[in-house]
């Protein structure tokens, strides 16, 4: 299986997978992986369902054996692992699936509580995604995402190429998520941050995996949203960097 990848960095650099969150691609990790590159090897795949993949429909087994394919392809040994909402997601069920193939992981903003109404939140989605291909809605969209005005045409590009049912696909699995029992015995140094601007509940999710696995952490972001890889790249960068190196975690964030 052969996975759209960006590569930076240098070939002999530690290895750091990084799994956008849903409804945009890679190119979310433009402004973090420009602080990393000299230190990392940055591969920077689209996830089923996104990017050059929209085709695809998302499931997590497809993303999880696409990119462990990847990993075995492209690097010498296991890879850091770093994750965003339903890249966070993703990289749980990697780390189940596959803990030999990563190194340390750091999620953000990743739901681990099921929530209910899939079904009419799948329909609205329907009803809704006519609407949402709209200039004006993509811009009001890009806005509450927190995304940058450099990054308005990769996001419109997103935006317009994916498909309903691709969209809902993403919906069902992201609502439904639940992490692996595996993880509760997984090896895997785990970071989970959450921005003190996101839904409440994700607090409890990031305080769950600290909970569960047993080389887990959890610590809020504050002033940060959903989004803050885009938001507050630096920091962002700087927490990737310290917890992959195990190193001191930047004064600005706190345990919770």
């Amino acid at each position: 299986m052969s996975l759209p990848c960006g590569i930076f960095g240098p070939p002999l650099a530690p290895a750091v997978l990084f799994l956008h969150g849903g409804g945009v691609s890679g190119w979310m990790w433009g402004p973090v992986v420009s602080r990393l590159q000299h230190r990392f090897r940055c591969l920077v795949p689209d996830l089923p369902g996104h990017g050059e993949r929209t085709r695809e429909t998302f499931t997590f087994g497809r993303a999880v054996a696409g990119l462990a394919d990847l990993v075995r392809r492209v690097a010498d040994g296991p890879v850091h692992v770093v994750g965003v909402s339903l890249g966070g997601q993703t990289a749980l069920r990697l780390i189940a699936a596959h803990p030999e193939l990563v190194g340390r992981a750091l999620v953000s903003g990743t739901l681990t509580r099921p929530l209910p109404g899939v079904a009419p939140y799948r329909f609205l989605l329907r009803l809704t995604y006519p609407l949402a291909r709209r200039e004006w809605m993509i811009r009001a969209n890009a806005r509450a995402l927190g995304i940058p005005p450099a990054y308005l045409e990769p996001f419109r590009s997103d935006t317009l190429r994916a498909t309903a049912a691709g969209l809902e696909a993403v919906v069902a699995e992201n609502m439904a998520f639940r992490p692996p029992e595996a993880l509760s015995t997984s090896p895997v140094p785990l970071l989970a941050l959450v921005g003190e601007r996101e839904r409440r509940l994700l607090r409890a999710c990031a305080r769950d995996l600290a909970r569960t696995m047993p080389h887990a952490r959890a610590y809020l972001v504050p002033g940060a949203g959903h989004t803050w890889c885009l938001e507050h790249p630096d920091l962002f960068a700087r927490a990737v960097a310290a917890h992959l190196s195990d190193e001191p975690l930047p004064a600005e964030l706190v345990p919770l």
